[in-house]
């Protein structure tokens, strides 16, 4: 046992020595009377977590437990754990800072093998802002105030995160909201879907709100696919793989795509067309608004996810908007009518329903169009919210050549990341990565074709 943890519990010598070397530097359950207790001789496995599409940081430790840990430190929920994990020291990303989470489960226990005197122990952790979260509730209201603003009073105020731990995007126009009884997180995912970036060359609200270990950002996708690459990974059968170190840190050791496309889900979650119908209870008016894909692309430019190809009832999947309907109550154009005019100081501000959610509902299922899951050596500097180069040769030669992948290569967004380290010291980095669009477009279909207009209509 003692040889199997040494590579957690000691540093090794300066340098580095394999790609995949990690180290745990801390690693302590800290009890509710102030006990601290070093669990690191014992860890079998860490995983720890970030997703952009989650609010906060999670993961597990696997021990095994000889000493009777649950029943003496008499563990019951309320406990935390510091963790401190990088590469093995005098590789690149080493880190010296610790991150405390709270332990909020203990869904596995069993014993040991065949030795009676073990048991193992899964642990899982989450930030203490989702059980701050869970246990309080919202009723405020916010006047002319920017959604950024709203986010960050949340933030700061009501989970009472550090000033310095929050990194948050500015957003176009004022709003009014009365927000009743709501948990702090539900209160930043519903002003969400009405937040736009302030830049002026973005169109939609595709604000998210994630943590990374360096904090909570409150960001847009479309920001964060402009920001320059971390880094670029390439795949290459391991008969090819670089020998030197410096390539073996950005190897992909394996990958799997987990969508490439799904129509069915496509239509569903409204990726490719949607509509809203919108009430203004106020003025007694019904707007209808359809969201298409190919005017959005319009706008945004770039290569297409989409064939355009009609279905036998002579559409196609960017014009069959009532496969995603919403209903939603608005108050667009409220102030422009005469017979409310003296009223105007108890009228909201415009919310711009029919401009944001139609566009949110569409980029959300956009931003993962494309969802590759890609293995590499450990890397604890990779966080959700960068950007990296994904490199997948081609399958097909040409000339003999071996050339990229013309649709999957390219540029995506991490979305999400888990580090993992074993008892040996083993560190992998598990990266779910993301894009909107291929790197060419697809073919077009020639809807003029005879014979395909009529296999279409039989």
């Amino acid at each position: 046992m003692e040889e199997q943890n040494n590579s957690l519990t000691e540093s090794p010598a300066e340098g580095a020595f394999y790609s995949q070397d990690g180290s745990i530097d801390e690693m302590e359950i800290v009890t509710v009377t102030g006990q601290k207790i070093d669990v690191k001789k014992i860890l079998l496995e860490f995983s720890y977590y970030e997703d952009i599409f989650s609010f906060v940081v999670s993961g597990y430790i696997i021990l095994r437990d000889g000493l009777g840990l649950i029943e003496k430190l008499e563990l019951t929920g309320k406990e935390f754990i510091n963790i401190t994990f990088g590469k093995a020291k005098g590789l690149p990303d080493r880190l010296n800072n610790t991150s405390t989470f709270r332990i909020y489960a203990i869904p596995k226990r069993t014993p040991g093998g065949d030795n009676s005197s073990e048991e193992f122990i899964k642990l899982y952790f989450c930030s203490e802002e989702l059980m701050l979260s869970e246990q309080t509730k919202i009723t405020k209201s916010y006047s002319g105030k920017a959604i950024y603003e709203i986010v960050q009073d949340v933030l700061l105020n009501n989970l009472k995160v550090k000033s310095e731990k929050v990194y948050i995007e500015p957003t176009y126009g004022l709003y009014d909201f009365n927000v009743n009884t709501l948990k702090p997180f539900e209160t930043i995912s519903w002003v969400s879907c009405y937040a736009k970036p302030a830049s002026d060359n973005t169109i939609g609200a595709d604000m998210l709100l994630y943590e990374t270990k360096t904090g909570f950002n409150f960001r847009s996708i479309s920001s964060l696919m402009k920001q320059p690459v971390f880094n670029t990974y390439t795949y290459q059968p391991k008969n090819l793989q670089q020998s030197d170190f410096a390539n073996q840190l950005t190897t992909v050791l394996d990958y799997e795509f987990i969508k490439s496309f799904n129509s069915l889900e496509d239509i569903n979650s409204g990726t490719f067309a949607n509509r809203l119908i919108s009430l203004d209870p106020l003025n007694r008016t019904v707007k209808v608004t359809n969201f298409d894909y190919a005017k959005y692309l319009g706008q945004t430019g770039g290569t297409s996810s989409l064939a355009t190809a009609p279905n036998r009832l002579g559409k196609t999947q960017n014009q069959s908007y009532l496969g995603t309907l919403k209903m939603a109550v608005g108050n667009s154009g409220q102030k422009q009518k005469e017979y409310v005019q003296e009223g105007l100081d108890s009228l909201a501000n415009d919310i711009y329903l029919e401009t944001f959610v139609p566009n949110r509902t569409a980029q959300l299922s956009l931003a993962t169009y494309t969802r590759v899951k890609i293995r590499i050596p450990g890397d604890s500097t990779i966080t959700v919210g960068k950007t990296i180069n994904f490199n997948l040769a081609s399958l097909s030669a040409s000339n003999g050549e071996k050339t990229l992948d013309m649709y999957n290569s390219g540029k995506y967004l991490v979305v999400a990341v888990r580090h993992i380290i074993q008892s040996q010291g083993a560190f992998q980095t598990i990266l779910e990565i993301a894009k909107d669009k291929p790197k060419n477009s697809y073919r077009s279909i020639d809807n003029s074709n005879l014979n395909y207009k009529e296999a279409s209509a039989e």
